[in-house]
């Protein structure tokens, strides 16, 4: 009854990470964003119902904790419709994460 997005992250020393997930709207209603960073930095999940996107990330400022690679982010959807296929309900628009000594990383989504 639900469809859920994990994003599992490989990459090891990440002070802050930003998604920016567009799903569709027409099939999907985003329920809940469930996040597991393994620390106690900022997460944030930004919501434009409107847009249909959703823009969620961490970030420590001070530079000193990172981010635990592995499934850190789940988006939970309910499907307004039955559906067979999820494949093009989400798509990523921007994604991006930083390093402590501020190297910028491009994530390859898959």
């Amino acid at each position: 009854g639900k469809v859920i997005m994990e994003i599992n992250l490989a990459t090891e020393g990440l002070v802050g990470t930003q998604f920016n997930v567009k799903y569709d709207d027409t099939i999907l209603t985003l329920d809940n964003v469930i996040f597991d960073t393994g620390n106690e930095m900022t997460n944030f999940a930004t919501h434009r119902e409107e847009q249909a996107k959703v823009n969620i990330g961490s970030l420590d400022q001070s530079g000193n904790v990172t981010i635990k690679t592995g499934l850190i982010y789940k988006l939970i959807f309910t499907p307004n419709e039955e559906i067979q296929n999820t494949s093009g309900l989400v798509t990523f628009k921007l994604t991006e994460g930083v390093k402590a000594d501020g190297t910028k990383i491009k994530f390859n989504i898959q």
